[in-house]
C-alpha cells in the first residue's frame, strides 16, 4: 500500500466510523485487521481531517499537545508522553483513547521497559490539517474557533509555567521570547504571502523536532481577519432580512492545528 492509499484509508476510518470500522456483520477480527493493518504502514506526511467531530477531539488542548509531544518522540508510550509533558501518565490514558477512537493514533505494538512490558503508540500521520467536506460554515467557524482557543490556552499556560520559573528574558543578547499582536490591511495575495512565510517558520522548527539539544520552544502562529462586533452584527442581521440559511462548505479548507 502506497502512502496516499494509506492516508485515503487512514481519512475514511476517521471520517466515516470515528472508531475503526466494523464488517457488516459486526467482526471484531474486523476492526482488529484494520488496526494492525494501520500500525504497520509507514505514516504519511500529511493527514486531512473531514469530520468537525474527530478535529474537535484532536484540538482539545491536552490532546492537541500529546498530538505534538508524538510529532516529536512517536512511536511512545504514554509514559514517554507524560515524560515529554510534565504530566502524570494516569491523566492521559483516556485522552490517548479518544484519540484512538478517532482514528488519529494507533497502537504499535508492545515493548519491554524494565522488567514489564509496555504498550506504543504512533500517530497515523506527521501532521494534520482541516479538509472539512459537506460543513456548514458555522459548524467550520466554530470549530477554527475552538482550535485557535486551544492554542492561546497552551501559550498562556506556557508563558504563565515560564515566568513564574523566572524563565522569561526579553533583554539582552539572552533575550528569548518574542510577541507582538499587529493589525495591517491585507490584500488576499499580502496575506497569502505572510502565511507562506509563518509556513516557512513551522517548516524550520519541525525540521528540528528530532533534536534534544538545546532549549525546547514553544512558537504558536495566528493571522486571521479582523470583524469588528457591530460590523459582524449587521452582516447577521442582513442575512436575517435576505432569509439566508447557514452555507456549506463543500471544498476542503487548509489550515494547520499545531501550537
Amino acid at each position: 500500500m502506497s502512502q496516499l492509499e494509506f492516508a485515503r484509508f487512514a481519512e475514511f476510518v476517521a471520517s466515516e466510523f470515528v472508531e475503526y470500522p466494523r464488517s457488516p456483520t459486526g467482526d471484531v477480527a474486523y476492526q482488529e485487521s484494520a488496526k494492525v493493518m494501520i500500525s504497520l504502514m509507514p505514516r504519511p506526511s500529511l493527514h486531512f481531517v473531514v469530520n468537525p467531530k474527530v478535529w474537535a477531539v484532536l484540538t482539545a488542548p491536552v490532546r492537541l499537545e500529546i498530538v505534538e509531544a508524538m510529532r516529536m518522540i512517536a512511536p511512545c508510550s504514554i509514559a514517554d508522553v507524560a515524560a515529554a509533558l510534565d504530566r502524570p501518565a494516569d491523566a492521559l490514558y483516556r485522552h490517548v483513547e479518544k484519540l484512538k477512537r478517532a482514528g488519529l493514533v494507533v497502537d504499535a505494538g508492545e515493548r519491554s521497559s524494565g522488567r514489564r512490558t509496555e504498550r506504543v503508540f504512533d500517530l497515523i500521520a506527521d501532521d494534520f490539517r482541516v479538509g472539512f467536506r459537506n460543513t456548514t460554515l458555522r459548524t467550520a467557524n466554530r470549530a477554527y474557533n475552538d482550535t485557535i482557543q486551544s492554542i492561546l490556552k497552551i501559550a498562556s499556560r506556557t508563558a504563565r509555567d515560564a515566568a513564574n520559573a523566572g524563565a522569561l528574558e526579553a533583554m539582552g543578547d539572552d533575550r528569548n521570547i518574542v510577541g507582538k499582536v499587529e493589525h495591517a490591511w491585507l490584500t488576499r495575495e499580502e496575506f497569502h504571502a505572510v502565511r507562506a512565510m509563518m509556513m516557512g517558520m513551522k517548516e524550520y522548527i519541525d525540521a528540528r523536532k528530532g533534536r534534544r539539544d538545546g532549549r525546547l520552544y514553544l512558537a504558536a502562529f495566528l493571522a486571521l481577519p479582523v470583524t469588528r462586533k457591530r460590523g459582524a452584527k449587521a452582516r447577521v442581521e442582513a442575512n436575517k432580512k435576505k432569509g439566508s440559511s447557514p452555507r456549506r462548505s463543500g471544498r476542503a479548507v487548509r489550515t494547520r492545528a499545531s501550537s
